[in-house]
Parts: C-alpha cells; structure tokens; sequence
C-alpha cells in the first residue's frame, strides 16, 4: 500500500466555518482540476509545463480544507482520515 506524507499544516488564523470558507475548499478543487486538464493536455502551447503546478494546486486544497477543519474546531484530521480509509477499504479500493 503507498502512503502520500502530509506532514503537518499549519491553519490560518482566524478561519471561521462559513459559506466562504467552504466553498473556498471546492474553488482550489477547481483550480486541481484546471490544473490537470493542461497537464494532461495534448496541446503543445503548454511544452515545459510539469505535475509541480499540479502538485501546488493540490497542496493549496489540503489548506482550505485544514483551514475549514480548524474553523470547526478540529486540530486533529487523523481519526476521520482513519475512518475514510476504512470505509474505502470496505469498498475494496486499495486493491488489498
């Protein structure tokens, strides 16, 4: 099984559980997406373009959701990452 190392986040200060604050985890969702279309992208305009645009993107989500998580008072994720996994390996999704 791979493990991804998070390492720790540091949350924002004064984040607070609201309607921006959480769509502000699915507008850096977005921008992922937006970044794997081009690098995924057969168009020759984007020569030199590599995963660490991709990669930024996909850290600058896991800080709007560390942010979100803090608002609502949460300063440990494992326990609900632990539960994800769980659930995902009741679905057979890590292949073991």
């Amino acid at each position: 099984m791979q493990y991804i190392k998070l390492g720790a986040v540091r949350a924002f200060q004064g984040a607070v559980p609201d309607k921006a604050q959480a769509l502000k985890v699915l507008e850096e969702a977005a921008e992922v997406f937006g970044a794997w279309q081009v690098y995924d992208s057969d168009d020759m305009t984007h020569v030199g373009y590599n995963a660490s645009v991709l990669l930024d993107e996909i850290a600058d989500t896991i800080q709007a959701c560390c942010n979100l998580a803090s608002a609502l008072g949460v300063d440990d994720l494992a326990p609900y990452l632990a539960a994800c996994e769980e659930r995902n390996r009741e679905r057979g999704r890590y292949g073991d």
